[in-house]
């Protein structure tokens, strides 16, 4: 009792999944290598029906012997519809013919050396209006295919359908459609007719783990086979060689048919892929009628190309005539064609759906064509205040009768409407202008901007003075929207192009400056300013004088000094360190040498001259004091020759071993006598004048304490 109970239980869990929606399906592998293969199931169901496809699909696979080794699931990777197609254009299908297919695929892994393998899905059940089976809702389907042991045959892919099979074929219509298969191995495929595989059942349409092999063909019908499957005046047939299969519905109704494809390998067979589908033999109506879709409301202005709708019903193929007088080209069999006219008008375009065939027919529309609507103006360059108003232009494809309007934003116009009219800005800047045009229903409109920029406005530096040569820096600061040419007139007949130069006057004078400046581009202009006596070039003073005598001796060693200077206010002689302010004057050099004398003299502006004049005094003085006295009375403490004259220089002190006890090389430096006992000690002083004399002297000192 318990058992009963639970499977009546379980045949209601399951009763939708066995409703009657399937189609069709089929099965192919491709190796990928590594023994892997790719596992693509296809499945058809009507779109019709409450069922979906199965989401997983559940397979299974088998050894050689029919053994079960595992089982495995696949989910769908794209569901789409089955497209409907019928040999004569003058018949369309009914409407509710629906078909969709399910597309599985995955990877699995199937090791060589077992001798093969056989994969199966299976799944229930078929519709109950099927013609050509026995009890055709309790039967269902199996998807199988072998794959070789390829550590014998080699890797193997099999064969696969190319195109999908067709659904509705219209009463007493021959029909051929190509069944071929692509092998990509290459091998030799062989096709003919079978019958499809039953599987599952009623109590378990989607068993997770099918049948193993062999699986039984499904039960035909009284007075249909293999041979005679469906209702066809002469029987269906496929070509062994090519895979075309060919029949003419004779009576209505759903059948179930089977094609296979072999796949041969040097004489020997690998593999084989069924095609399992349901065909509905479906009285076809002829319903065609021609009609060409309204032109759009803008579309008459959007050029000379027009694209074309045709909303023909029932129609397979057409004929187009656009209408263009004078020529027979203007025609296209396209079934929405593209077309452009040559020239702008009004054409009448017809279009025949089926033409030629007893159930052609005919419509026309008229087209109204004009390319869109071009409108400009030529906008000016960029323009300088004083050259308002502007005068503007609306150019276009439109005619002198075309409507026109201006919008001149911020300007000023006394005339909006006509093509041609003027307008004032006041401002600096861009200012926005639209034009507008309207001609035959079309409208078209143009925006662009006109750009008004400042005269250039010149400045420069205040006046200025300074002694010749007075090198003056020029700054200015001209403006302007675009770069500035510059052109600097110095007054005293030179010039220059730089923005910031730097002139030198070179003569006494007061001097006007001009500067010009201008621009190339934006608002071409120039402008200019002139500054009057801007510069005022001092003359110098002139430093001279004498001195006498120019050589002399440190025996008398007196010069005067005479100034013989021009327009100088202030003087300053100097040598060594030594200044006067005056002249003449007497100075007393207390040594020998070359000595320069510096005139500096000032100008009442301020302006400076220099003169120089070099004084030579020779001779020497030479003389030794003969004792010191080092003992830190602060009195006669060091010994030192008085030396004058002497341009080069040496003192040795000796005591009375010859050894060096002091050494100097300058006239200056004195001994100290430190570390030396009481003594006589003997010293040797070579000097040479500032002209060719040489000397040498000799003598004692005497250090006592």
């Amino acid at each position: 009792m318990r058992r009963s109970i639970a499977l009546f239980v379980a045949a209601l869990a399951i009763s939708p999944a066995w409703a009657t929606h399937i189609v069709g399906g089929e099965m192919y592998y491709t190796y990928l290598g590594n023994d892997d293969y790719e596992l693509t199931i296809k499945m058809y169901r009507d779109c019709n029906a409450a069922t979906p496809f199965d989401d997983p699909l559940f397979f299974g696979v088998f050894g050689s012997t029919g053994n079960h080794l595992f089982d495995n699931e696949l989910f769908p990777t794209a569901i789409t519809e089955v497209p409907i197609t019928v040999n004569n254009p003058c018949l369309t299908p009914p409407s509710n013919i629906c078909t969709e297919e399910a597309i599985y695929q995955g990877t699995i892994h199937l090791p060589a050396g077992t001798g093969g393998y056989t994969i199966a899905y299976q799944r229930c059940c078929r519709g109950s209006f099927i013609a050509n089976l026995n009890n055709p809702s309790d039967q269902g389907l199996t998807l199988t295919v072998r794959v070789p042991d390829i550590s014998v045959t080699g890797p193997n892919s099999s064969p696969r359908f190319i195109e999908a099979p067709p659904t509705a074929l219209c009463l007493g219509q021959p029909f051929t459609f190509d069944h071929s298969a692509t092998d990509p191995d290459g091998d030799q495929l062989v096709y003919d007719l079978c019958a499809p595989y039953n599987g599952g059942s009623v109590m378990m349409p989607n068993p997770t783990t099918p049948a193993p092999p062999p699986y039984t063909p499904v039960p035909f019908g009284p007075a249909y086979s293999v041979g005679n499957m469906v209702n066809s005046v002469p029987p269906m047939t496929v070509d062994a060689n090519t895979g075309e299969l060919s029949l003419t519905p004779s009576g209505l109704g759903f059948f179930v048919v089977g094609v296979r494809v072999r796949e041969y390998r040097n004489g020997v067979l690998l593999s084989e892929v069924i095609r399992d589908f349901q065909f509905d033999f479906v009285n076809c109506v002829v319903n065609v009628h021609s009609t060409i879709a309204d032109q759009n409301d803008t579309s008459f202005c959007n050029g000379l190309t027009v694209q074309m709708e045709n909303n023909s019903i029932g129609g397979g193929f057409f004929h187009w005539d656009f209408g263009v007088p004078g020529t027979l080209a203007d025609t296209s069999d396209q079934e929405a064609p593209l077309f452009t006219y040559p020239a702008p008008g009004t054409y009448l375009v017809t279009l025949v759906a089926n033409p030629g065939w007893p159930c052609a027919d005919t419509s026309q529309k008229s087209f109204a064509l004009y390319p869109p609507l071009e409108v400009g103006f030529s906008t000016p360059a960029i323009v300088c205040p004083d050259q308002m108003p502007l005068t503007l232009t609306a150019t276009g494809n439109f005619s002198p009768a075309a409507n026109v309007l201006w919008d001149f934003g911020d300007g000023f116009s006394t005339d909006l409407s006509s093509h041609t009219t003027t307008v004032s800005f006041t401002g600096l800047g861009a200012h926005a202008i639209r034009v507008s045009a309207s001609e035959h229903g079309c409208d078209g409109s143009h925006q662009d901007s006109v750009r008004v920029y400042p005269l250039p406005e010149v400045a420069f530096a205040p006046d200025t003075g300074g002694c010749v040569p007075f090198e003056v820096p020029f700054t200015q600061n001209a403006t302007a929207w675009t770069p500035l040419r510059y052109l600097w007139d110095f007054g005293d007949g030179h010039t220059s192009n730089d923005s910031l130069p730097r002139h030198t006057y070179t003569a006494t004078g007061v001097y006007d400056v001009r500067l010009t400046v201008s621009t190339d581009t934006g608002c071409v202009a120039t402008g200019t300013l002139l500054k009057t006596s801007m510069v005022d070039a001092w003359p110098m003073p002139t430093a001279r004088f004498t001195a006498d005598p120019l050589i002399t001796s440190l025996l008398d060693p007196e010069v005067t000094f005479t100034d013989h200077s021009i327009n100088a206010v202030e003087w300053d002689f100097a040598l060594g360190g030594a200044h006067y302010d005056h002249a003449p004057f007497t100075h007393v050099f207390d040594d020998a040498g070359p000595f320069d004398v510096l005139l500096t003299v000032t100008s009442d502006q301020g302006c400076l001259d220099t003169a120089t004049v070099r004084i030579f005094v020779g001779d020497h003085l030479f003389f030794a004091p003969t004792a010191f006295s080092p003992n830190g009375d602060d009195i006669n403490e060091y010994w030192r020759p008085e030396v004058k004259g002497a341009r080069l220089y040496h003192l040795d002190v000796f005591d009375r071993w010859g050894q060096v006890v002091f050494s100097t090389t300058d006239p200056k430096e004195a001994w100290d006598g430190k570390n030396a006992t009481t003594g006589i000690y003997a010293f040797k002083a070579w000097l040479s004048e500032w002209g060719p004399l040489e000397k040498e002297y000799n003598g004692t000192i005497t250090l006592f304490r």
